[in-house]
């Protein structure tokens, strides 16, 4: 059975997440990312996208774990030890010197590997830290305006509190195209002179190896799970899924028409 189609056997819904998933392996991104100022660029923007992936996977684990006290099992005991075991890796995963980190942490050392700053994006969590919303942190930080529609189109499905429509998004709207953008990127990435794309290239590796073997299957299963062979839900999955897509495909659009503006955003 071809991916998705445990999911949505409307051939439309199928198909439409087909081609999504194409526009985004042959986006024009990718070709673009040759000069030390478009890596940045990209960075600058896509590091929200990394950052909101975590709060994608801490959601799910908060509805299909036990993590209240006092402690009580909670819902399928194969649903829970699939998104503890994505928990895992995305949460503590070795970087390339072999310590544990998120991550979102080694994506914020590819970017400083790189030359592209961290400060909007450090600032954001420290605002996160001491109590601010997510909607008032986009707005203080001045997150840049595709990277802060992003998120929010990512909390929009969070705070619906539906568990598989967020296991969806998750599953193939991120966890299931990961691969296929990342490796879209490795094939066309050039190596400016004086610039260190070590961490970067690791981070992308890292994704398409865990992503592509390990973790996209066992999100698979859950969404399948949490959708339970129920029409209503498979139809509501995949809808969350194309919006997701959709909201990718507009971010990747931004990031390169950033590149053609005399400034870049920083």
């Amino acid at each position: 059975m071809n991916q998705g189609e445990a999911l949505a056997k409307d051939g439309r819904s199928f198909a439409a997440l087909v081609g999504l998933r194409d526009r985004l392996s042959r986006h024009e991104l990718y070709s673009r990312l040759t000069t030390t100022r478009n890596i940045a660029i990209f960075m600058k923007h896509h590091v929200w996208a990394v950052w909101d992936f975590m709060s994608l996977v801490k959601a799910l684990q908060r509805q299909l774990t036990g993590i209240d006290l006092p402690w009580r099992p909670v819902g399928d005991p194969e649903i829970r030890f699939l998104i503890n075991d994505i928990v895992v890796g995305e949460e503590s995963d070795l970087d390339r010197h072999g310590r544990r980190t998120s991550h979102f942490e080694m994506y914020l050392e590819a970017m400083k590997g790189v030359g592209a700053t961290t400060r909007r994006i450090e600032q954001f969590v420290a605002l996160l830290s001491q109590g601010e919303t997510v909607e008032r942190s986009l707005e203080l930080v001045g997150a840049p305006a595709a990277s802060a529609s992003f998120v929010r189109q990512t909390f929009a499905v969070i705070d619906r509190a539906r568990v598989h429509e967020i296991a969806s998004v998750f599953t193939y709207g991120r966890e299931d195209i990961i691969p296929t953008m990342f490796i879209g990127m490795l094939d066309r990435l050039e190596v400016p002179e004086g610039v260190d794309l070590t961490d970067l290239r690791y981070y992308l590796e890292r994704h398409i190896e865990v992503d592509g073997g390990h973790h996209g299957p066992l999100s698979r299963r859950m969404v399948e799970l949490l959708c339970r062979g129920e029409e209503r839900l498979r139809a509501e999955a995949i809808e969350a899924a194309l919006l997701a897509l959709e909201a990718r495909v507009e971010l990747w659009d931004a990031i390169v028409a950033k590149f053609d503006q005399v400034e870049g955003d920083d």
